[in-house]
């Protein structure tokens, strides 16, 4: 499960790139900004989650709960 979250958002992070020079027109060094500042912030969440499901929920209640965050 965990790999194949590492392989989504490496494929997000490379459209992302695209994305945002071809379409937005920023600069390399801007995209490059723009995206990992988002890859981290989702590592940064993931933080957050694993403190939530140890803390207070359990593993199960988390992944249910951010599985529909994401999905929205």
């Amino acid at each position: 499960l965990q790999t194949l979250e590492i392989m989504a958002i490496a494929a997000v992070g490379n459209n992302l790139i695209t994305y945002v020079i071809n379409k937005m027109h920023f600069s390399l060094s801007q995209s490059a900004n723009i995206v990992t500042n988002f890859i981290g912030t989702i590592f940064l969440l993931s933080l957050l989650g694993g403190f939530l499901s140890d803390s207070y929920l359990g593993s199960f209640w988390t992944m249910l709960i951010f599985g529909f965050v994401e999905l929205s």
